[in-house]
């Protein structure tokens, strides 16, 4: 049965959506790498949280039964990587990530998602990330999985995702 499930995936690819619905679905908990990586009290965007901190934070949630975890990040998911059932790469249209950057950017201006003073050399840096996402860091982050390639899984949507799971579960 899965009971642990990480989502790896370039920024606006649909992974904490996924993530969120799968928690929702399955009745477990999900976390954001996000959250672990970047400092949350940080009054300016960008700051990354200290190293010892994230990996015992990380060392706790791999330990637990049952979880969603999500992000961009595989060098120091060994843990996580060990631990899970399943393994998912999700990896939409490049030009789609774009646009659910630019709309949750937009979004965060307006006020109706939280943010963090994220400027447009932000957008435009995540955007330039965003491109090159697939040909390096996604490349090394295989690399990293590759000992789990029995637990991997590409799909092309959080719909797929979420489906793929939903079959294998119920």
């Amino acid at each position: 049965m899965i009971q642990r499930i990480h989502i790896i995936g370039g920024p606006g690819s649909g992974k904490t959506y996924a993530a969120g619905h799968l928690s929702r679905i399955l009745k477990i908990p999900s976390h954001d790498l996000d959250g672990l990586f970047w400092d949350v009290h940080a009054q300016r965007y960008g700051r990354r949280a200290a190293e010892d901190g994230r990996d015992a934070k990380l060392a706790d949630i791999a330990r637990q039964e049952r979880w969603v975890v999500e992000g961009v990040y595989y060098a120091w998911l060994k843990p996580i990587f060990e631990r899970a059932d399943l393994i998912v790469v999700l990896r939409p249209h490049v030009f789609m990530r774009d646009l659910r950057i630019v709309r949750r950017f937009g979004y965060r201006k307006l006020g109706i998602g939280t943010s963090k003073q994220e400027g447009f050399g932000d957008l435009y840096r995540l955007l330039l990330w965003n491109h090159q996402y697939d040909t390096i860091n996604l490349e090394r982050a295989m690399e990293c999985v590759e000992p789990y390639g029995h637990k991997l899984v590409h799909c092309c949507s959080a719909d797929a995702l979420v489906s793929h799971v939903v079959k294998s579960v119920y």
